[in-house]
């Protein structure tokens, strides 16, 4: 099933997994939290809106769990389709969450297991065929962790950063080699404003720009950059010992736009062609 975001759906599957794992008195806080990360999933929500479609919920609720107007005798018959399941499911956990079933009587009334306690039954009956059909449907190991969906974040990032990186390269190339040149330029302005005798306002507000270009180097913000070095030209006129320091960062910088100028140039020439 075609997906917008997967890690949603994993995290839902963790909670899932969680509530079959845990041990808890009220199921009802533990559903709270479950739909909660369940309605997070922009994909199961539009999985169930689909299985919800023409769905009886009264009419299907009522062939799933039967009295037997004889014996008094329970019986639970959960439909095979799998999105009747799904749909059904579902409307277990708003009825039991808003009131309209009451959950110690729906549990004791149709969970009663000779090994397990009523809860344990629902979370064996209702919640664990829920998540696998979740699984199912999304092409997911029921077994996710918390440490998985970590792992997958930071897979992401990392992704996301590469991406990135690769656009920039195409909108910026050799991006690098001018953010090293600036960087070694702005350390050498710093390090001759250190043996400047007097501080000034200044004085402070040149180390303050220059402290900026390099904050903006490590976010490879070229416009902040250059913004910063236009107001470093103003604010550095005092300061002669730096003056070919400053220019060198112009130059640099000029120096790059005109090499993607030039780029651009190129690739016109090529597509006219």
């Amino acid at each position: 099933m075609e997906t917008k975001n997967i890690l949603d759906v994993e995290r839902f599957v963790v909670a899932c997994n969680d509530m079959l794992s845990g041990k808890f008195l009220d199921l009802n806080k533990k559903l709270d939290r479950f739909l909660s990360v369940m309605m997070q999933s922009e994909d199961v929500v539009d999985l169930l809106s689909e299985c919800l479609e023409d769905f009886d919920e009264e009419e299907e609720f009522a062939k799933a769990f039967l009295i037997d107007k004889k014996s008094g005798n329970a019986k639970v018959e959960i439909p095979t389709d799998e999105k009747k399941r799904l749909a059904l499911s579902v409307t277990i956990f708003n009825d039991l969450t808003n009131g309209k079933l009451n959950t110690n009587q729906f549990l004791e009334t149709f969970f009663q297991d000779g090994k397990l306690t009523p809860t344990q039954n629902f979370l064996e009956k209702i919640i664990k065929p829920y998540r696998d059909l979740i699984c199912k449907f999304f092409a997911l190991d029921t077994n996710i962790t918390v440490e998985d969906v970590k792992r997958q974040i930071e897979e992401e990032k990392v992704l996301k950063k590469e991406e990135e990186k690769k656009e920039e390269e195409e909108q910026f190339p050799n991006l690098d080699e001018l953010l090293s040149g600036i960087i070694k330029t702005s350390n050498q302005i710093l390090a001759i404003l250190k043996f400047e005798k007097k501080r000034t306002d200044t004085l402070d507000d040149v180390e303050f720009i220059v402290n900026s270009i390099l904050q903006a180097c490590e976010k490879r913000d070229l416009m902040v950059i250059n913004g910063l070095v236009i107001g470093l030209n103003y604010a550095s006129k005092k300061f002669k010992n730096i003056r070919h320091l400053v220019e060198d960062l112009n130059n640099q910088i000029y120096d790059y736009y005109e090499f993607l100028a030039g780029g651009d140039s190129e690739e016109q020439e090529e597509d006219e062609d």
